[in-house]
């Protein structure tokens, strides 16, 4: 058993040079000065003690309670003076306990363990574990008092008071229900517990935790099938629910919020979807002969699961689309859906409906014949409520090509768009997606995905091997739609969806991009790149259009050495000498044009701003 006792003591006196708002030099021996109103003093008195268990016990019972039990208590006092405060004291009280247990790993059936030989399904139901037991619980309650008193010297009546007394409770439960499917639940609970400062043993003979003030709850799911490896899916649905009390003056009100999230992600491998049915003759061949005993065992019974077709004419067309797809790398595919509604100073006595905390239902009442009872949202005040809901959707797609060793090309396409719909306000929208822009107000253009290019071993070219050790090009290229709308309220007439303005950008960062680097000891490392960027706001008939040029290069030198001086008797003694060289050189220019009609020509365009710069 652990039970350490900590005890700290820290005194600090600090005095100032000179008079405080003069030049008045500090003097110990003047009369008619008490040095310590200008002094400012410090004082820590600190008291920790702990109880926790080291070791495992044999009993049953104490394995399950004592084992995993932890206390811990903490007293601090300050102290504290100087030229405006006669004394400040500040005492801080804190005492938790908390309470840990990870269930064991074997606590699982498995009925379907007879299918195992079964065809297809035999490894997804035969392997399937369910655990009757969550993973881990634990839970943990927290008390934090606090009093300050503080003196001000100007008048001795104008005296300072606080006190604080809370309490903090946490749960959290972490479940697996099977290897693929986990569920973590947490709950916070904070309380004020200022009623009880003179009456602490209360708070347990009458169980009584206090006002509540704010309470949240998070639950995250998590369901990653493993049976599927050409997918590699991962699904999760991740609620979150707050509450949080309001008092102003004798009113109270509260605040609630639920949001949630829904994502899915997927690895979509074509080249292992196509070895389902197919094996390749030299893969055949090396797993084959690879190793012996267990890592053999282990690939025969993996080859096991897998269909190898063995007609001719299948094998020679799955064998071309294997070679197609083996170039091609993992599609990478995540999609998101995001909600949160608001209400603020609804009635602090209301019961929100559990479908409200976990995500699923916008409103925090309990629903009845489909009817919700919007009635009971006021409260009985003159407070004003209000509501707000957001919805948001994001698409993510993206994969590289491997054209060759040499080359690989990436690519990334993303869609985005949110909806927000305030009680007091107009809705908005705002849509974006990736883009091309062409023509002058860039509408013209068309949805494209992102993309990437590095090619590298070019320094194996005809004679260049012999004077560069690696040379590279690199090109990307970036592009973006965006789009913002909302409600427009014109003399009582609501018109859905006003477009409000439109943005349009491509970044080439870099159109071209080369790095070199030369052979032998003290190599030379050059780098430039040309970067093209484009933004173009269009409001209603009004356009703008920015335009940026950069160039960047960096050329740099390295070489390590130095200087051996021969001692006798004595080991040689070495003096590094290290050089570096580094020489950057930049140029930018930046263009804006502006026109406040559609225009058809370039020309037409007022130039506003055109800047040139280097370094």
């Amino acid at each position: 058993i652990k039970t350490p006792i900590t005890l700290g003591y820290t005194n600090s006196i600090a005095t100032p040079k000179y008079h405080p708002g003069s030049d008045i030099l500090t003097d110990e021996e003047n009369d008619n000065f008490d040095i310590e109103t200008i002094q400012t003093k410090s004082e820590k008195i600190s008291f920790t003690t702990s109880f926790n268990k080291s070791t495992r016990s044999t009993n049953w019972i104490l394995k399950r309670t004592i084992d995993n039990l932890s206390l811990n208590f903490s007293a601090i006092q300050n102290n504290k003076s100087n030229n405006q405060i006669l004394k400040e004291i500040k005492n801080n009280y804190e005492a938790s306990t908390s309470y840990s247990y990870t269930f064991g790993k074997e606590n699982y059936i498995s009925p379907f363990a007879f299918t195992k030989d079964w065809i297809v399904i035999g490894s997804i139901l035969g392997e399937a574990r369910y655990y009757y037991t969550p993973d881990k619980i634990s839970a943990s309650v927290q008390f934090n008092e606090a009093i300050s008193r503080k003196i001000q010297r100007v008048s001795i009546d104008d005296t300072t008071k606080s006190y604080s007394f809370n309490l903090g409770r946490k749960f959290t439960l972490n479940h697996k229900f099977t290897k693929s499917l986990s569920s973590n639940y947490t709950k916070q609970i904070d309380s004020n517990l200022d009623e009880f400062r003179y009456n602490k043993l209360d708070i347990i003979q009458d169980m009584n935790p206090g006002l509540v003030k704010s309470i949240s709850e998070k639950l995250t799911n998590t369901y990653s099938p493993d049976f599927l490896d050409w997918l590699d899916p991962t699904i999760t649905y991740n609620p979150t629910y707050n509450w949080n009390l309001n008092i102003i003056d004798t009113l109270s009100t509260a605040n609630v919020k639920s949001s949630s999230t829904f994502k899915t992600k997927i690895g979509l491998s074509l080249k292992e979807l196509v070895e389902l049915v197919y094996t390749p003759e030299n893969k055949g061949r090396s797993s084959s002969s690879r190793g012996r005993g267990r890592g053999r065992s282990s690939s025969t019974i993996k080859n096991k699961k897998k269909i190898n077709v063995k007609n001719p004419v299948l094998r020679f067309m799955l064998g071309g689309v294997h070679t197609v797809v083996s170039k091609l790398n993992k599609i990478s595919s995540t999609y998101t859906y995001t909600t949160a509604h608001d209400y603020n100073n609804i009635s602090s006595d209301l019961i929100t409906s559990y479908l409200y905390r976990l995500g699923v239902q916008e409103s925090p009442l309990n629903e009845s014949g489909g009817t919700l009872f919007d009635d009971e949202l006021i409260t009985n005040n003159n407070l004003v409520g209000s509501s707000s809901s957001n919805y948001g959707n994001d698409l993510t797609v993206s994969t590289s090509i491997s054209l060759t060793r040499a080359i690989v090309t990436s690519l990334d396409f993303r869609y985005s768009n949110s909806l927000t719909i305030p009680s007091t306000a107009s809705k908005t929208k705002n849509e974006s997606f990736t883009f091309y822009p062409l023509g002058l107000r860039g509408d013209e253009g068309i949805p494209i995905s992102n993309w990437s290019i590095n090619w590298s071993g070019i320094e194996k070219w005809w004679f260049m091997d012999k004077f560069f050790k690696s040379i590279n090009i690199s090109h990307g290229f970036n592009g973006e739609r965006s789009m913002s709308s909302k409600d427009e309220d014109n003399d009582g007439v609501i018109r859905d969806d006003e477009l409000q303005n439109e943005q349009y950008t491509f970044n080439y960062s870099p159109i071209i991009g080369i790095t070199t680097k030369t052979k032998g000891r003290s190599p030379i490392t050059f780098k430039v790149n040309y970067n093209l960027n484009q933004t173009i706001k269009k409001i209603d008939e009004t356009t703008e259009r920015n335009h940026g040029n950069q160039i960047s290069s960096s050329i740099s030198f390295k070489k390590s050495g130095g200087l051996t001086i021969p001692v006798f008797f004595f080991r040689d003694f070495f003096i590094p000498n290290d050089m570096d060289f580094r020489l950057d050189f930049n140029w930018a220019k930046d263009q804006k044009l502006m026109t406040s009609t559609v225009v058809d020509n370039l020309a037409d365009f007022n130039e506003q701003t055109n800047n040139t710069s280097w370094s």
